[in-house]
């Protein structure tokens, strides 16, 4: 329980830095939700909105699904039903389309480790698409040093060297990416800081198409690979 305050006011306190030093509002207006995101490869429609092939967000809250990128804006599906699946749906995540006169409708959208959702329902043994998130190209979208100016850079620094800033905020001397502490744990350990956190950081996370979500895999990967050509300053 202690802990599980601990990183509150740790997330609460990293949502306040951020706002502070990039005034942006909308940092802190997304709410708690489940997102994945996916690049569809083919033209698919969202209720009555057709939007074209791209990278999409697909995110989960209280109010329902949301469908976003940075071209086409939010769009918002109504869920139908709750659905239980096969269990690499509810593992790994997926995208399930009807095919109906010759276009892609989104019918159900599986978010890793929930029930999958109903957005469209058509007769049985109707012709389906499906694109798993195991399945489909999930090569980077961010290169490393992208996703570090996004994510890390606000507290750790531009050069991973501290930011002074932070430090005072925050009222500890946060780690020194640089350092032999951090240079010296595995992929698989920074992996699991980036992705869980621990009593000190939330998990990192991202903001796309005005929804903040956990880095994807190979997202991860890449800020890893960028973090060990990081120099100590001089």
């Amino acid at each position: 329980m202690k802990q599980a305050r601990i990183w509150n006011v740790m997330a609460s306190r990293l949502a306040a830095f951020t706002l502070a030093i990039f005034f942006t509002a909308g940092l802190l207006s997304a709410q708690t939700s489940q997102a994945m995101r996916m690049d569809v490869p083919f033209e698919f429609s969202v209720g009555s909105k057709v939007l074209p092939a791209g990278k999409y967000t697909f995110s989960v809250d209280t109010f329902g699904l949301t469908v976003a990128s940075g071209t086409s804006g939010k769009i918002h599906g109504t869920i139908v039903a709750r659905l239980s699946g096969p269990p690499q749906f509810l593992r790994d995540g997926a995208l399930v389309f009807d095919r109906s006169n010759g276009g892609h409708v989104l019918a159900e959208v599986w978010m890793p480790g929930i029930d999958g959702l109903l957005l469209h329902k058509n007769p049985q043994n109707h012709e389906r698409t499906v694109l798993s998130v195991s399945e489909i190209d999930q090569s980077s979208s961010l290169s490393g040093k992208k996703a570090f100016e996004l994510t890390c850079a606000r507290c750790h620094g531009s050069d991973g060297n501290g930011d002074g800033r932070a430090d005072k905020f925050f009222g500890t001397t946060i780690p020194r990416l640089t350092s032999a502490h951090v240079q010296g744990k595995t992929d698989k350990e920074l992996a699991e800081l980036i992705t869980q956190g621990d009593s000190r950081m939330p998990p990192v996370e991202i903001d796309e198409g005005g929804f903040r979500h956990r880095l994807p895999p190979q997202d991860v990967e890449a800020v890893i690979a960028y973090l060990r050509t990081l120099k100590p300053s001089n």
